[in-house]
């Protein structure tokens, strides 16, 4: 069973985190941070400690409560202090799901930042296997065939009735067909820890 990543984070850390994401879309605009406070109210340089901790991250912008980008690394190549300003731009400017954030947006877009547990290999003969297997508890997913790839993280249950449902909106997304399965199929599940400015951290 995937483990959650073997990091305990305090609440001003996962601030700090979130800060340097918010500093990055600041900086990218060249704005004034007194402009567009950063909703954690939190300017200190992260710990050098947690952002040298190699995870995979990913990097979430809502605005007004709806998906604007997401961006992420699966596995844990660069340190946070790395991945974190570089997925938080791509999520701003590169998400080809969306159009680029806009400087007069940015003071109503919030940041969700995810970190991933090392991925687990998970051997099923068929999709309802998988389907059974994802019934008991609510894994991020990943699906990997012949250079193609797709993930889903956890928090994207919530927009699914169920296994099946999930499991198929992820083919799709990774190009393949929808009712699709083959014993090919590399199954990889993980789980995250994530937080938020709009949340109690």
């Amino acid at each position: 069973m995937p483990a959650l990543p073997s990091v305990n984070l305090t609440e001003s850390e996962k601030r700090q985190l979130l800060a340097l994401a918010r500093s990055t879309l600041v900086d990218a605009f060249g704005s004034d941070p007194a402009v567009n406070p950063s909703p954690t109210s939190y300017h200190k340089l992260p710990n050098e400690a947690v952002i040298e901790l190699k995870l995979g991250c990913f990097v979430t912008l809502t605005l007004n409560g709806e998906l604007k980008g997401c961006m992420g690394c699966i596995e844990g190549e660069q340190t946070l202090a790395n991945s974190i300003p570089d997925l938080a731009t791509s999520s701003a400017f590169y998400d080809r799901r969306f159009s680029p954030l806009l400087e007069p947006q940015l003071g109503r877009v919030s940041i969700e930042i995810s970190l991933l547990s090392p991925l687990t290999p998970l051997s099923v003969s068929s999709q309802v296997q998988l389907e059974e297997y994802l019934a008991r508890d609510h894994y991020g997913l990943v699906l990997k065939e012949d250079g193609l790839r797709a993930v889903f993280l956890p928090q994207v249950w919530e927009h699914f009735p169920g296994p099946k449902a999930f499991i198929d909106a992820l083919k799709v997304k990774g190009g393949w067909p929808e009712n699709y399965w083959s014993d090919k199929i590399e199954v990889e599940l993980f789980k995250v820890i994530h937080f938020s400015e709009k949340s109690d951290l």
